[in-house]
């Protein structure tokens, strides 16, 4: 398998986490704001973040911002060497189409794929690769 592992995920949700506890701590509403809650439902770009499950596969993953772009990595997996994987990445938002587009790392293929991520009313709808070879995934939010 040739994904990409990534050290600084777990410093970054680490850094993410400890100055969004801190801002909150401090009384800082927009730090609340910035990372929405699990069950609450984000506008526009940050819809995607937080912590979502893939309909076919067994796995946990954290979209969050970062440097721009919004990532996705492994928090959770029945397969622990999955935990701290990048599955996603270069994920930007296009306002015009209220759709997010970036790279998904296919397992069967052994690559990063394209991908574009939808809100559906049960979360989002992920398509994978392009034309006949693309592939359709329902994701749901963690509880």
């Amino acid at each position: 398998m040739t994904t990409t592992r990534f050290g600084s995920f777990a410093a970054s949700m680490a850094l993410a986490l400890g100055l969004q506890a801190a801002c909150i701590g401090a009384g800082d509403a927009k730090a609340a704001e910035a990372t929405p809650a699990v069950g609450l439902q984000a506008s526009g770009a940050d819809a995607i973040v937080g912590d979502w499950k893939p309909t076919d596969m067994d796995v946990d993953i954290r979209i969050f911002p970062k440097d721009g772009k919004y990532v996705g990595g492994v928090v959770k997996a029945a397969n622990q060497a999955l935990v701290n994987t990048e599955l996603l990445r270069e994920i930007q938002y296009d306002p015009a189409s209220n759709m997010w587009r970036g790279e998904v790392f296919a397992l069967k293929r052994g690559q990063f794929v394209p991908m574009t991520i939808k809100m559906t009313a049960n979360g989002f709808e992920m398509v994978a690769g392009s034309g006949i070879m693309s592939k359709t995934v329902e994701w749901v939010r963690v509880q």
